[in-house]
């Protein structure tokens, strides 16, 4: 080979690994319980902490001022009391403006704290997010929480979404406006509860940090199914997306994503 188609080549080799396109870090509305477990009892308040940002890395950036409410197993629509609050996050070294929830279920019953977020313009991405976030919280009795809760953009788990072991495998279908969403794409992560540093990312053989291992990604099915296998205990969520409409930034028109999310809880192995 030439010396000059080579060395045009190896250029185009070096370009390549420069300009590349960076990942980009799955941003979700993150919120979790201050007691383990997602179980509780009649008349007793539990309290959540909320942050945006990157749950397997809990990276935190300010709150963009969701709205919430509860849905009842009775599939009433209660108030959550919110109070803003501080969250230092680790990565930057910056305190960020985060949330309390706190609600004091009735009685018995599978309720759900519902999440209804502001479009969120991504630069990265060129679009729009728009989510809507329910996690579970159980309280004695397994009733509502297979229950559609009237959200744009909805997950329904057709697997309980507690009480089952690390290893196990979920169903769930997602949902646009009531009706089954086909072939959308979804993602699945970890919320770790403490920062992870660049150091403890998993890796690839590469030694580059494994993306696709940290958020991974399917499609639902022709009826809004997906299916898959949560590994390891702790708090999991799985969002869907779906292109509903535009919204301008920066005078240019953008996408808007409606993300639905659902986060699950995945018990330790017993005996372990």
């Amino acid at each position: 080979m030439h010396r000059s188609i080579k060395l045009l080549l190896l250029t185009a080799g070096i370009l390549t690994v420069f300009l590349a396109p960076l990942p980009v870090l799955a941003h979700y509305h993150t919120y979790w319980p201050q007691v383990p477990g997602c179980y509780g009892k009649p008349g007793e308040a539990v309290t959540w902490h909320y942050f945006w940002g990157h749950p397997f890395e809990m990276i935190i950036y300010d709150s963009p001022g969701p709205e919430f409410f509860v849905r009842t197993p009775d599939g009433k629509k209660e108030e959550v009391k919110v109070k803003e609050i501080t969250l230092k996050d680790q990565e930057s070294g910056k305190d960020r403006k985060a949330l309390a929830l706190e609600y004091k279920p009735a009685g018995p019953g599978d309720y759900y704290l519902c999440l209804e977020g502001p479009a969120i313009f991504i630069p990265e991405e060129k679009v729009f997010w728009q989510d809507y976030v329910k996690g579970i919280w159980h309280v004695m009795a397994e009733k509502g929480w297979s229950k559609p809760v009237g959200l744009d953009v909805e997950i329904v788990p057709l697997t309980r979404p507690y009480g089952w072991p690390a290893g196990s495998v979920f169903k769930v279908q997602a949902l646009f406006k009531g009706k089954p969403l086909k072939g959308a794409l979804a993602e699945v992560e970890k919320f770790n509860a403490a920062f992870v540093t660049k150091e403890q990312l998993p890796k690839d053989r590469h030694g580059e940090e494994n993306t696709p291992l940290i958020t991974r990604a399917l499609k639902t099915d022709s009826q809004g199914y997906l299916t898959f296998t949560l590994d390891s205990p702790g708090w999991w969520i799985v969002g869907v997306a779906h292109e509903d409409g535009k919204k301008k930034e920066g005078g240019k028109p953008y996408p808007v994503e409606k993300r639905g999310c659902l986060w699950i809880y995945v018990e330790p192995a017993p005996g372990k």
